[in-house]
């Protein structure tokens, strides 16, 4: 009983007295990464492609090339216009000395935008519930910034006249009438309101999206 008791001691001991891992979180550290992937230097062509540019350990900056500009410290945009990509100088100041960086961009063109549910795009079957209960969004291919709602689309049920719904969702009349349509009814969506982010994009050519009624 007594080497029980002294057993039970010593583990208790050696609990307390083995030492205890910090573990510090990202929101209370002032110690904040920088984060680059260098597998998405791409640039669109006729949009404004916003870039944050901060070098550790430098006085000051300079960011040049074709269709650079800067909108407040250590943000910039490019707006690249012709070619297949594009080059940007970055001169690092520090202590008196002048540090040159090149970095090269690719110039993608953007593809015809789609109507889409989820990113289903074309001619699509959906049940009742799931169409009144969708979202419409633009749609893209390979298109990785984020494009934001849209904030009216065009709709038309079957040969009926077509419609304006204002907002993102349906509204509750819409909805209504997508409840009492039937089997193999069909909803055409077009006619998207564009994001003024992509202005120089044509996005009223928005590809229709034509959903069936299971």
């Amino acid at each position: 009983m007594k080497n029980l008791a002294c057993y039970t001691l010593i583990f208790w001991v050696c609990i307390y007295c083995t030492p205890k891992k910090q573990i510090s979180s990202s929101e209370d550290s002032n110690i904040k990464s920088i984060i680059e992937n260098e597998k998405l230097n791409i640039l669109y062509r006729g949009i404004k492609n916003y870039l944050t540019i901060y070098i550790p350990n430098s006085d000051s900056i300079k960011v040049s090339g074709l269709g650079v500009y800067k909108e407040q410290k250590n943000k910039y945009y490019i707006t690249p216009a012709a070619g297949t990509s594009m080059e940007i100088t970055i001169i690092k100041f520090s202590k008196g000395k002048e540090i040159v960086e090149k970095r090269e961009f690719r110039i993608l063109n953007i593809e015809k935008p789609f109507a889409s549910i989820k990113n289903k795009i074309g001619k699509i079957t959906l049940s009742k519930e799931e169409l009144a209960n969708s979202k419409i969004e633009y749609y893209i291919p390979q298109f990785v910034m984020k494009l934001g709602k849209v904030g009216k689309f065009r709709y038309q049920i079957n040969a009926e006249e077509p419609v304006v719904n204002y907002g993102d969702e349906f509204n509750k009349s819409v909805k209504e009438k997508i409840y009492n349509m039937k089997s193999g009814d069909i909803m055409t969506i077009d006619n998207l309101n564009f994001n003024p982010e992509l202005q120089n994009v044509d996005l009223k050519k928005v590809a229709e999206l034509v959903v069936r009624i299971k």
